[in-house]
């Protein structure tokens, strides 16, 4: 047998101190470089002008999901699940390093750009499907991958004025980083991760200044100091758990019940057409009158137009189209409802889109005004009407070709356009 405080013995002692020493070393690292990595991110996350020209986001949307109908596989980015974390390398600021940037662009490619929508900017990152060279700049049309999700947006690069503007393309995107930021992001679980480290980073202190001495003396003060590191590590970790999953418990006292069940309201409407007048020419080339009665629901996405209009439709000046509509309202909020025109500028003929009118009257007499070419809301930001729950509102959507000086310009000529009806959860001031 050997005796306690053997060579034997001190030998194994410290190759097991050294052993422990370098996992709780390789532990603090891993955590204080997780902390410092966060803190970075979050900065290179929030700032608008990124860092070496690249900055991060997280996609909110699912629009750029991977769907088994779009070809994607032959790109590099191929699939961004919604809390992604992308990279993108920014739009230069200097003119050379611009047009370079755009002229390296192709089909497939990823941007995140800014676009105008009801309410305000919203920044969104897409596919380009088809990019031109015009002058003075490039035509870039964008949609998602995820089917009915996606959507199309067209992006004008010579147009200074316009607020739909290229931020940047994505370079490289991650689910898993997205995830572990959102999560590093949280202010709880941001503090337990440095109170971690910090009791990791005890714990080696503690261990180091125990000494290396082995004798009887020694033992008993190394088991009373393991003694109270244990204690200190126990009451940090409870700490940690405190903060990340139960900062406000201290708040409540453990015999109070509060069975509060809350369910979020839901937003639905019902948009119907009632009834159709169109005054266009007919086979026999002269202007009639047609009116239809019937009722159509446009509530789902359709390609059907609003004006019975399909293609190869003829209109000539003085042509009019008009559509009483009606809004309900089957959820359990009230709403407001706007309507934006939306002229597809990659194959309409934009002076045959400047002479034709689009106007919008609400049955409490509210109008809107605004031509296809222009491409702006024919609601001008503002709201058309407002429904209650229960209740339903009408309104009337008159296109008029225009007699204009140019209309000999026009013929044969074609313009593509969508309507949307957006109804937005009606909030007033409190």
């Amino acid at each position: 047998m050997q005796e306690e405080g053997s060579p034997c013995t001190m030998i194994k002692t410290k190759e097991g101190r050294k052993c422990t020493r370098s996992i709780l070393k390789c532990i603090l690292i891993f955590l204080l470089v997780l902390a410092a990595g966060g803190v970075v991110m979050i900065f290179f996350l929030t700032g608008e002008s990124g860092l070496f020209g690249y900055q991060a986001r997280i996609v909110m949307s699912s629009s750029m999901e991977k769907n088994p109908q779009a070809d994607v596989e032959s790109y590099a980015i191929r699939d961004i699940p919604a809390g992604s974390l992308i990279l993108i390398r920014l739009l230069p600021q200097e003119a050379g390093a611009r047009g370079a940037f755009y002229s390296s662009l192709k089909t497939g490619d990823v941007l995140t750009f800014s676009y105008k929508v009801i309410g305000g900017i919203a920044v969104i990152t897409h596919r380009i499907r088809r990019i031109e060279r015009e002058e003075g700049g490039y035509i870039i049309v964008l949609s998602g991958d995820n089917g009915t999700h996606a959507g199309t947006q067209t992006i004008d690069t010579s147009d200074t004025q316009s607020p739909n503007r290229v931020i940047g393309k994505v370079v490289f995107n991650s689910h898993f980083l997205g995830v572990l930021f959102c999560i590093l992001r949280q202010p709880q679980c941001f503090v337990a991760l440095c109170m971690a480290a910090f009791a990791a980073a005890l714990m080696e202190t503690l261990k180091y200044k125990g000494g290396l001495s082995f004798g009887q003396n020694s033992l008993r003060a190394e088991g009373s100091m393991k003694k109270k590191i244990f204690v200190l590590t126990v009451a940090l970790i409870l700490c940690c758990f405190a903060l990340a999953f139960g900062v406000s418990y201290g708040l409540y006292d453990e015999t109070v019940s509060t069975p509060t069940h809350l369910v979020a309201g839901s937003l639905k409407a019902t948009l119907e057409r009632v009834k159709l007048t169109t005054y266009n020419i007919g086979s026999d080339g002269n202007f009639t009158t047609v009116v239809d009665d019937t009722v159509k629901d446009f509530s789902a996405e359709t390609q059907d137009s609003v004006f019975g209009i399909a293609a190869g439709t003829l209109a000539a000046p003085g042509s009019t189209f008009t559509a009483e509509m009606r809004i309900s309202n089957g959820g359990d909020v009230a709403f407001y409802y706007y309507l934006e025109s939306f002229c597809n500028g990659m194959v309409s003929d934009q002076t045959f889109a400047s002479m034709l009118q689009l106007t919008v009257v609400s049955e409490k007499g509210v109008t809107r005004e605004v031509l296809l070419g222009d491409g702006l809301t024919a609601s001008d930001g503002e709201a058309i009407g407002s429904v209650s729950v229960g209740g339903s509102e009408n309104f009337t959507v008159t296109l008029k070709f225009l007699d204009d000086k140019n209309n000999n310009k026009v013929e044969s000529k074609f313009v593509l356009f969508d309507l949307c009806v957006h109804a937005v959860q009606k909030i007033d001031a409190a």
